[in-house]
């Protein structure tokens, strides 16, 4: 079999549309010009013989009219030129006449014309210039002559009319014939064309079109799909290509199988053998894997979860159901749950974290990402939870019981510094103001340490109530004012007016807002400024805390808000707890504490608490 390139099925395709219009072109072209030459010398020859005969009828009937004057008139009106004029152009025209003889016959008529014209002007001549004209001349001899000449005059006409109708007859015929010829053959172009349109793409189509569904199929992993393609170009060739590309991929799929097995084997012992309960769904939330510690929390065993829909498991597991609250049918980003969750498992209260992690992959040869399904992990923090719990507890029960003896030590140092109990030297009194300050710190620490155990576990008692926003203000504004003047430093306070009310624990909050302003005038130089503002945003009462000291850095804003954390190299004294604490009160009242800083331009603090509504 011939082979021929799909390039050139192509070539000859477009060429076959090629030549059928220039053979439409070059015969319509031929009729076209046939018509029109055969018109132009129809209009050449016998159109100029007849309007030739025109002018020769015309200038005969003037010599005649002449004649007339001349024998019957007066001499004197008669016109010798007028005839001269008529002669000439009669003479001028029969030579257009005899120059162009187109017809059969019409060269006899021409010299029979010739000749009676010669005698018909020749007897006039003649009688002209006798003495004694005789009238019955020009009856019996002139009008005769000039009868005969007319005559031929109209047969020449009436002999090229004739020439005219024929010739127009077969231009008419000829035009006829050739819209017959180009019809039919307009006609077998348009079926061939069709042919060609309907057939000829489809024999490129079809294989592509097979090519394309072979194709997906193999990305649907079915490599058993061969392509039945019996093309001796290029589509068959890649059709051969195709098959043999899905036959090796056949190969290398039932080849690598028993290796995937065992990868898989090898996962799932990973898997089962990690300390942490792991629990694998699909893109339809079907469990495909959950490791032995997972099916020993849930009570069950594998066989009873792995294919099982998440929903069903749900119904009758408790258990299984905390795992996946809030994670079937739902856009999830990675995510890890502080809060954890309390499972009893054998009259044993146990703790675990929850892990959610969302799978997302790419199919090979695409660039799309789809979900593939989700992982939820979970974490025994039981130990972790109990020994946080215990150093709770301890530092609850140190804090309570070191505040009865410090209050003692602060008791009998201020009856020390009585006078009425006994004068003190200089370095004496000095020595109690030192105890005095000391005993101070230490009542805020076992103070903050209290709070920070009753925050922790969730022991914190809040006394909820509806207070005026500006009423805050005036409850803290003795105490802050105390503080500032031992650096000398002023507070300004600014409070929009018609500020609505807000329903919080007043002496929680202003207990934080006492804790900002005291860091802000440990942080501030001395006689300098700190401002204090409360202003109305949105549904929300906004407390502004700002001074003009040295500033935060940027790193640590999210920090200070942490237990324990001090600023390195900022020399201030202090646990790290008050801000801790400070964040765990507002929280517990849904509001929101934060601050802006910038190093050298000070500090802002915010708190913001939501307006109450009736």
């Amino acid at each position: 079999m011939i082979r021929i390139s799909l390039k050139n099925k192509l070539f000859i395709g477009f060429g076959f549309l090629f030549i059928m219009i220039i053979l439409i072109w070059i015969i319509s072209s031929y009729f076209i010009n046939d018509l029109s030459n055969r018109s132009a010398t129809m209009l050449k020859e016998n159109y100029q013989s007849v309007e030739s005969t025109k002018f020769l009828i015309q200038s005969i009937d003037e010599i005649k009219n002449q004649q007339i004057r001349f024998f019957f008139g007066d001499k004197v009106v008669f016109n010798d030129s007028i005839i001269k004029n008529s002669q000439k152009v009669f003479e001028e025209h029969l030579t257009a006449v005899q120059n162009n003889i187109t017809e059969e016959g019409e060269q006899s008529i021409i010299k029979q014309l010739i000749e009676s014209y010669q005698q018909y002007k020749l007897t006039f001549e003649n009688n002209k210039n006798l003495n004694n004209i005789d009238s019955t001349l020009f009856f019996q001899v002139l009008i005769p002559e000039y009868t005969i000449t007319r005559n031929l005059i109209l047969m020449l006409w009436d002999m090229n009319m004739e020439a005219i109708s024929n010739k127009n007859m077969l231009l008419k015929s000829s035009a006829k014939r050739a819209f017959v010829i180009l019809s039919l053959i307009g006609i077998i172009c348009f079926f061939l064309s069709i042919f060609f349109i309907f057939r000829y793409p489809q024999n490129i189509a079809r294989p592509i079109g097979e090519l394309i569904k072979g194709i997906t199929q193999v990305a649907d992993r079915n490599y058993s799909k061969r392509l039945e393609i019996q093309s001796n170009d290029e589509l068959g060739e890649l059709a051969k290509a195709f098959n043999t590309m899905t036959a090796k991929l056949d190969e290398y799929e039932h080849s690598n199988l028993s290796e995937l097995l065992f990868e898989k084997r090898r996962i799932d012992t990973i898997i089962n053998n990690m300390k942490d309960a792991i629990i694998g769904l699909n893109d339809k939330n079907e469990i495909i894997f959950s490791n032995n510690y997972a099916c020993k929390i849930l009570n069950v065993n594998e066989t009873e979860l792995v294919g099982k829909y998440a929903s069903d498991i749900a119904l009758n597991n408790e258990v299984f159901q905390k795992i996946i609250h809030n994670v079937i049918n739902q856009e999830i980003t990675e995510q890890k749950d502080f809060k954890p969750l309390r499972i009893e498992k054998d009259l044993k209260v146990q703790y675990f974290t929850r892990e959610v992690l969302d799978v997302k992959i790419k199919r090979t040869g695409e660039d799309e990402v789809v979900k593939a399904g989700i992982v939820v992990v979970l974490k025994n923090v039981t130990q972790y939870l109990e020994q946080d719990e215990a150093k709770t507890n301890f530092m609850a029960t140190i804090s309570h019981e070191l505040k009865t003896p410090i209050s003692s030590l602060r008791l009998n140092l201020k009856l020390l510094d009585d006078r009425r109990v006994g004068s003190l030297n200089t370095e004496q009194q000095e020595i109690v103001q030192a105890l005095k300050s000391e005993t101070k710190k230490m009542l805020t620490i076992t103070t903050e340490l209290l709070d920070l155990a009753q925050v922790e576990t969730g022991n914190i008692q809040l006394n909820f109530q509806v207070v005026n926003s500006t009423d805050i203000f005036d409850y803290i504004r003795e105490t802050s004012d105390n503080h500032a003047k031992s650096k000398n430093i002023k507070i300004e306070y600014k409070v929009e007016p018609d500020l609505p009310p807000v329903f919080v624990d007043s002496e929680k909050t202003a207990w934080v807002l006492i804790n900002l302003i005291n860091n802000a005038i440990q942080y501030s130089e001395n006689e300098s400024k700190i401002i204090l503002t409360a202003l109305k945003e949105k549904d929300n009462i906004i407390y502004k805390v700002q001074d003009f000291g040295k500033g935060i850095e940027l790193q640590y804003l999210e920090l200070i808000f942490k237990k324990f954390f001090r600023i390195p190299n900022s020399h201030a004294k202090g646990t790290g707890l008050g801000l801790a604490i400070s964040k765990e009160f507002i929280t517990k009242q849904s509001g929101k504490i934060w601050a802006e800083s910038s190093p050298g331009n000070g500090s802002c603090f915010y708190i913001s608490l939501p307006v109450f509504k009736l």
